[in-house]
């Protein structure tokens, strides 16, 4: 392990990550984790943070934040890059992989506007989101509303709200506290809205391992790996890889690592304009993430009647 740490002492270990307020927090996070190796902050501003005026779904998917960051670690001008695990598609750029789940976050959803809950939303409120998800699921719980595309960065939508533009934004919790904003929200309960696979949990990405420098990568942020965090994520993501999530269908995951050794999985799948939804629940062991995953995602296929609910 010195080894490992001497070799950044003669070039540090290079962090790419968005260049998004929120994106920079949360490099700043794994850099502090990973002291004292020495670290620097490479800012990319990516196509997604560049398209603003259509939906992720429509511009082309997740991959709009991720795929600068991966080719930047190919190509070895990054170490490592750092991703909000929710922006990661099921299936990442060959020649890369995990080497890190941070801590979880709060994965809720956040109300802003001055809203205790959904319930207290006027009728025909104007909400806006850019989630498939949150959008589904308002209309599934108040078919009246009104959602409305919102994009950006969170300060951008913040202003948004405060402009008059919407009467109320969905936001996640994880980038509210990570920011740091003194901004009132109402967290969302799980029940009313379950949330994204992955939200709140932090991803480093790397090039897999094959010479002196990517192997001593890898070791070094292997170390900052919470293994609650991965396994969660790794049966929130089976699911949608079962599913074939994409940004064009209204998923959601989440597990928890219990101390007993448990996990237990809570998952939705949901038309887009909300009038049809399917849930359910199931728990096994830690070691079988991926295999309860897989087996969720099933049974919510079976009980909607087949992938042409996903269409």
């Amino acid at each position: 392990m010195k080894k490992s740490l001497n070799i950044f002492n003669h070039a540090p270990l290079r962090l790419a990550s968005r260049a998004s307020r929120l994106a920079m927090c949360q490099a700043e996070l794994v850099k502090k984790r990973l002291l004292p190796i020495a670290t620097e902050i490479q800012p990319i501003t990516t196509h997604g943070d560049r398209v603003l005026d259509r939906s992720l779904a429509d511009a082309g998917g997740k991959g709009l934040f991720i795929k600068e960051l991966e080719k930047a670690i190919l190509a070895g001008v990054s170490d490592a890059a750092i991703h909000s695990m929710k922006d990661m598609e099921t299936y990442f750029a060959p020649g890369t992989e995990i080497a890190a789940v941070l801590p979880r976050e709060d994965r809720r959803d956040a109300l802003l506007g001055g809203y205790a809950s959904l319930a207290d939303l006027p009728k025909g409120a104007i909400v806006g989101t850019s989630s498939v998800r949150r959008r589904a699921l308002l209309l599934h719980h108040r078919p009246d509303l009104l959602v409305k595309l919102l994009r950006g960065n969170v300060i951008r939508r913040i202003g948004l709200l405060r402009a008059g533009d919407y009467d109320a934004i969905i936001l996640a919790v994880a980038g509210l506290r990570r920011l740091g904003l003194d901004i009132p929200y109402s967290p969302l309960a799980s029940d009313v809205m379950p949330t994204a696979a992955a939200q709140g949990a932090l991803a480093v990405q790397i090039a897999s391992p094959r010479d002196e420098r990517t192997r001593s990568v890898s070791a070094v942020l292997t170390r900052i790996n919470c293994f609650r965090a991965a396994a969660e994520v790794t049966a929130e993501r089976a699911v949608l890889a079962y599913l074939d999530g994409s940004c064009h269908t209204p998923i959601a995951a989440s597990a928890i690592y219990g101390d007993d050794g448990m996990l237990r999985l809570d998952a939705m799948i949901l038309r887009p304009d909300g009038d049809a939804a399917h849930r359910r629940h199931i728990a096994g062991s830690v070691d079988d993430a991926a295999s309860l995953g897989k087996e969720l995602g099933a049974a919510l296929l079976t009980d909607a009647g087949g992938r042409e609910f996903l269409v």
